[in-house]
């Protein structure tokens, strides 16, 4: 179960091939179900089922978070899980009792898994998912919620350089460059957009990856608002955790991704920190978006 002992799946991440070897050897195939466990009791079952991500650190932290901070007033409100994936927060938030939820994502796959995980756990369908791209097409009635929780992708826009390489060893089967990359312009389409399907007194909770470049994208956001901007922020809590490459051919372009990450913070736009092993950590950072004050 992820979030009680994930020392299994850790190893599994972050040394394929002793994965590999340790399967090959007799071990038994990895299960295509799975639970995430969050606290005071609270847990989801979940398919896997690639591309869509498993769910990760930085997601179990989020659905932590979720638990401690939100109360029975709070949960009697409207939710908005952008970038839903497997349906994870949002099944997480239907377990706590939230009764108006909504999961987009911009892939029909990961809609579709969510619908099946909603079934899987609750044995029927009140969680509105539907594709999106971001608060693009939402079909609530207002457009607007008390609260919108969501993980942008967690890597800056990468150069031309590293897009090159990642594309020479892509096999067709590969998860999407977007997955992972272009967090920063991510993010700040989302800023713009936020304020209009926030309701009078709403938050957004994100989670922010150190490697996007944290303090120039707020930077940007409050320099595009001469300083003003219509949103406040500020962190709630701060994990760090070791990166993961997702695939194949990713951990094969692995030295390009750590010359593209020094790179970046050479020019202060990223934050992270490598170990003696040569195994790099980064910031997963909760940050909570209000309207500010006037």
């Amino acid at each position: 179960m992820l979030g009680l002992s994930d020392k299994s799946w850790l190893v599994e991440m972050l040394h394929p091939q002793d994965a590999a070897a340790a399967q090959s050897a007799g071990d038994a195939p990895p299960p295509r179900e799975y639970d995430a466990y969050f606290g005071l009791g609270y847990s989801v079952r979940l398919l896997d089922r690639p591309p869509v991500f498993k769910v990760s650190l930085a997601g179990l932290a989020l659905g932590a978070y979720l638990v401690r901070a939100l109360d029975d007033t709070m949960l009697e409100g409207s939710f908005l899980d952008l970038g839903t994936g497997s349906g994870v927060h949002a099944l997480l938030l239907r377990r706590l009792g939230a009764t108006h939820v909504t999961g987009t994502d911009l892939s029909c796959e990961a809609v579709m898994l969510a619908r099946e995980n909603e079934l899987l756990n609750f044995g029927d369908q009140r969680i509105t998912f539907q594709e999106s791209d971001l608060f693009l097409g939402l079909n609530a009635p207002s457009g607007q919620y008390d609260t919108v929780i969501f993980n942008p992708p967690g890597w800056r826009t990468p150069s031309q350089r590293l897009l090159a390489r990642l594309a020479s060893n892509a096999d067709g089967t590969d998860m999407p460059v977007s997955a992972m990359f272009y967090g920063d312009d991510v993010l700040l389409k989302f800023l713009e957009q936020l304020p209009r399907h926030l309701k009078p007194g709403g938050r957004a909770i994100v989670g922010l990856n150190s490697l996007v470049g944290i303090q120039d994208v707020l930077g940007r956001y409050r320099l595009g608002h001469a300083g003003k901007p219509p949103l406040r922020y500020r962190l709630l809590e701060r994990h760090a955790l070791p990166l993961l490459y997702y695939s194949a051919s990713w951990r094969a372009q692995q030295g390009a991704l750590e010359a593209e990450f020094r790179d970046w913070r050479d020019h202060a736009l990223a934050a992270y920190s490598t170990d003696g092993r040569g195994s790099i950590y980064w910031s997963y950072e909760i940050v909570e978006f209000q309207f500010s004050e006037r």
